[in-house]
């Protein structure tokens, strides 16, 4: 009789076992459960990883919180869901999940780890504080049916990954103002000095020929930038944008005008020659001013950003 009555209570602990593995959530609902990894499920969902995170598995997720997404320059969210950007949130996401069940103590042994995206991870332990890369872990073993959650307050950047490509085109456009000033400094003083008949034809075309090689350099600058569109927040895309119409604009006058005084040095005399020259001052301001607005603008957000992760002093 006891022998019936234990083995009915191993049958029943057996059945509650497989109840509480069959009925615990997998990797995904346990994330969208949990309530502070939104744009975690957002971005598997645009990068059609839901399904592949459902799988059998198992795997374990190093998973950003949403605050550690709030970390990424402004923007960068909306320019990895693009759909044209696919593949790099794909990679990105990949690059946060390791094949298998890697509890928190297989963690602490490791120094790297191999990635679904192919390629590593570094894993250190300082003073009890485990670091996926750059990314602090924050919680760890969130167990879900499939694998393991170990959550993290940073987004695990691959090396040489989209959210680079953000910083980079920021430096791209502060080169490209740098050069609107400088071109805006000398029509400023070509406008200045347009009605002074003292000032030397030799002036005028040493001028112009410096801002056609600033207009230039800005050509080239801008190509690259707009080959580098589907990589940019939507404030560096309309910088991009805007600074188009004006460029040409000026590029087509300074050309004017440096034929003009090759053709006859008295043309600096002539009404035409100076409206044409009241044209460069306005699409050289125009130009600067479109960037450097939409620039401004950025960089106010970034600074709000900041002060809003900055603790509040009491």
């Amino acid at each position: 009789m006891k022998r019936l009555y234990m083995a009915f209570v191993a049958t029943v602990l057996m059945s509650i076992g497989a109840f509480a593995s069959h009925t615990r959530q997998d990797i995904v609902d346990t994330a969208v459960q949990a309530g502070s990894f939104n744009t975690l499920a957002q971005a598997l969902k645009a990068a059609d990883l839901v399904d592949t995170l459902k799988g059998q598995g198992p795997f374990t997720v190093f998973a950003p919180t949403d605050e550690a997404f709030r970390k990424l320059p402004p923007g960068t969210v909306e320019v990895l869901l693009k759909p044209e950007n696919k593949e790099q949130l794909r990679s990105i996401l990949t690059y946060h999940v390791v094949p298998g069940r890697v509890t928190a103590s297989d963690v602490v042994k490791l120094t790297s780890a191999k990635t679904v995206s192919g390629q590593e991870v570094r894993i250190s332990v300082l003073k009890g504080v485990v670091r996926v890369n750059d990314a602090k872990v924050t919680k760890t073993d969130l167990a879900a049916s499939n694998g393991l959650i170990h959550v993290v307050d940073r987004v695990i950047v691959p090396p040489m990954g989209e959210v680079s490509q953000v910083s980079k085109i920021d430096d791209m456009l502060a080169d490209f103002e740098s050069k609107a000033i400088e071109t805006r400094r000398d029509a400023a003083m070509l406008e200045s000095k347009r009605r002074n008949p003292q000032l030397n034809w030799q002036t005028h075309a040493d001028k112009l020929s410096v801002m056609k090689q600033h207009i230039n350099e800005m050509g080239k600058m801008l190509a690259e930038l707009e080959g580098m569109k589907s990589k940019a927040t939507v404030f560096q895309e309309k910088a991009i944008e805007t600074a188009r119409p004006p460029l040409e604009d000026l590029a087509q006058r300074v050309e004017k005008g440096i034929n003009w005084i090759n053709e006859d040095r008295r043309s600096i005399t002539k009404a035409e020659y100076k409206d044409n020259l009241h044209g460069i001052w306005s699409s050289a301001d125009q130009l600067y001013r479109n960037v450097d607005t939409i620039i401004d603008y950025h960089e106010a957000r970034m600074r709000l950003h900041e002060l809003a992760e900055e603790p509040v002093a009491r």
